[in-house]
């Protein structure tokens, strides 16, 4: 069984890895901080911002590099996106 096209797609995941970057910058505003390791790492060596963009260079190196894996790593970034999204309802909610 193959998976959808739209798994498999480049723009997929580039779209991805700007909704991740969006709703990371959202949820760092209302005060998370962010749970990966190395992308921890970088936003303190670079700061938010910065951190979380360098880490999207590397995303985008290592995923064009897996062409026939992309689908599973954004499977995963949809997780991610969908994961950072429900952290910012949580975290808009808490603050009223």
């Amino acid at each position: 069984m193959r998976p959808p096209a739209i798994l498999q797609a480049r723009s997929s995941f580039i779209v991805l890895q700007v909704l991740d970057l969006a709703t990371t910058l959202v949820a760092f505003h209302f005060g998370a901080f962010e749970v990966n390791p190395l992308v921890g790492r970088l936003t303190a060596i670079f700061g938010p911002t910065g951190g979380v963009l360098v880490s999207k260079v590397i995303a985008v190196a290592i995923a064009f590099r897996m062409r026939r894996l992309i689908w599973v790593v954004n499977l995963v970034y949809t997780g991610i996106v969908c994961w950072n999204t429900l952290i910012v309802i949580a975290l808009s909610h808490a603050r009223h």
